[in-house]
């Protein structure tokens, strides 16, 4: 067995697989940078932003968005058979591929790992997660690109061995536990506890039921149902992603070990998995980040900031354009004043009549123009 059997997982082997894939991951992998970019863009101009946990929100970002501007291109060539398989080539970029798309996976599932701990710390022990700071985080950071590497390059140390597909079972399994398995009994542990604890928050006694007392209490319950909802949203989309990525990948290389010639569901199955996969390198921006109250209230405060400049901008030149018709107005009116006063006092005056029936040919011309 060669290397490329073990992309199986990543590309289903279809002829013409570019054509058929295109017009479904390019609009994803646009949607991918557009939404993540969003995430830099925010960090870049909000400065109130760039605490600790939100820096592992912005390293789920850089993930999201390397999927979506590397790894759905590098798929895509390698899809319109961009390096044949006759080139020698074919293997190493194959093989690329397998490593590539493992090390965004990893990378992004330990992401989520350790945002979910870093909620767990702040809600269920506020004082240890007070003394997590920037400096932890980014060793942490670093540490999740480091493992997720090791497990990517793996592969690397029986790439030349001809009967590999055991060792690819071996990884697989491998990813299937440390990745997804043992990382979310972590997590349903986790969002257990924190679902008891924004459950069971003590109200505030209220000696006077206000109306004020009820609107606040109001909101506190929708905040916390809110929270709830978006722990519940991530520990499904967490479960909907990544274990049938894992379990697709393993089942592919059972069956070339196997030497199955039953390909053809399970390939079709790979596909679908993979978009999902995908697709949630758009939904984690939206769920992880925009639904969090301080950078909903920084996108907020954004737009309504380019919204008020416009709108100082359109007025600045209403006004501007209003104050040059009333100046041009007011020269025109000094200007007949001043012609009417000389005309008074020249010895040549017309008499009362003749002055009275000029003075109507101009309110005539001055209707007719105004009503023009």
């Amino acid at each position: 067995m060669n290397n490329s059997t073990s992309t199986a997982a990543v590309v289903p082997q279809q002829p013409n697989l570019g054509m058929q894939d295109l017009p479904k991951l390019l609009p994803i992998a646009i949607a991918i940078t557009l939404t993540n970019g969003l995430v830099f863009f925010m960090f870049y101009k909000r400065k109130s932003l760039r605490n600790s946990s939100n820096y592992l929100l912005l390293g789920l970002a850089v993930c999201d968005f390397l999927t979506g501007a590397v790894n759905i291109p590098y798929y895509l060539i390698f899809a319109f058979r961009v390096v044949p398989k006759t080139s020698p080539m074919y293997k190493s970029f194959a093989f690329w591929l397998y490593a590539l798309h493992t090390l965004m996976a990893v990378s992004a599932a330990h992401h989520i790992l350790i945002i979910t701990v870093e909620k767990y710390l702040a809600i269920s022990q506020p004082l240890k997660h007070y003394l997590i700071t920037k400096k932890t985080i980014f060793k942490v950071l670093a540490g999740i690109w480091v493992v997720s590497g090791f497990i990517a390059m793996i592969p690397l140390a029986w790439r030349k061995v001809q009967s590999n597909s055991r060792w690819y079972i071996i990884h697989s399994a491998t990813c299937l536990v440390i990745v997804f398995l043992v990382p979310y009994a972590f997590m349903v542990y986790a969002y257990t506890v924190m679902f008891k604890a924004v459950s069971g928050r003590k109200r505030p006694s209220r000696h006077r039921n206000t109306v004020s007392d009820t609107k606040q209490l109001q909101k506190k319950n929708l905040n916390d149902r809110k929270c709830i909802l978006v722990f519940a949203a991530m520990a499904a989309i967490y479960l909907c992603c990544w274990l049938p990525y894992f379990t697709v990948m393993l089942v592919i290389n059972i069956k070339h070990q196997i030497k199955s010639a039953d390909l053809a569901g399970v390939s079709k199955a790979a596909e679908v998995f993979v978009i999902i996969r995908y697709i949630t390198s758009v939904i984690n921006p939206l769920l992880y980040t925009f639904f969090k109250r301080d950078f909903w209230l920084a996108l907020r405060s954004l737009f309504m900031k380019r919204k008020r400049s416009f709108a100082r901008r359109s007025s600045t030149l209403r006004s501007s354009s209003l104050s040059y018709f009333t100046v041009k107005k007011a020269r025109s009116k000094s200007t007949d004043s001043t012609k009417l006063t000389r005309n008074s006092l020249t010895p040549e005056s017309p008499p009362n009549g003749e002055f009275e029936s000029n003075a109507q040919m101009n309110e005539d011309r001055t209707v007719f123009m105004s009503s023009v």
